[in-house]
C-alpha cells in the first residue's frame, strides 16, 4: 500500500518503534517498511485506540526522532570563537 513514509532511516527507526510501542512485533516491522499509514494501522489493531490518538502519537514520535537525529549529527563548526 503506497503512502507517506516516516522520515529518517527505517533501519534506525525500527528499534525506536519497538521501544515506543512494545506490542508491535518484529513480523509487523517486516511489513511496515517505514510506511506511516501501515504503522498507524498496526498500532490501531494492537492498542485499540482512536485514529486521532494514534495520529498524535505517531506525529510526536516523528518529531522526537527527527530531533534525536539532528542532535546526533556532528557540529558544523559554527559557533562562538
Amino acid at each position: 500500500m503506497p503512502g507517506r513514509n516516516l522520515h529518517g532511516s527505517w533501519l534506525r527507526m525500527k528499534s525506536a518503534v519497538l521501544a515506543r510501542w512494545p506490542r508491535v512485533t518484529a513480523a509487523d516491522l517486516g511489513t511496515l517498511q517505514g510506511n506511516r499509514e501501515e504503522l498507524m494501522r498496526v498500532l490501531k489493531a494492537r492498542y485499540h485506540t482512536s485514529y486521532g490518538e494514534i495520529e498524535r502519537e505517531v506525529g510526536e514520535f516523528e518529531v522526537r526522532e527527527h530531533r534525536a537525529r539532528n542532535l546526533a549529527r556532528p557540529a558544523l563548526g559554527i559557533g562562538p570563537g
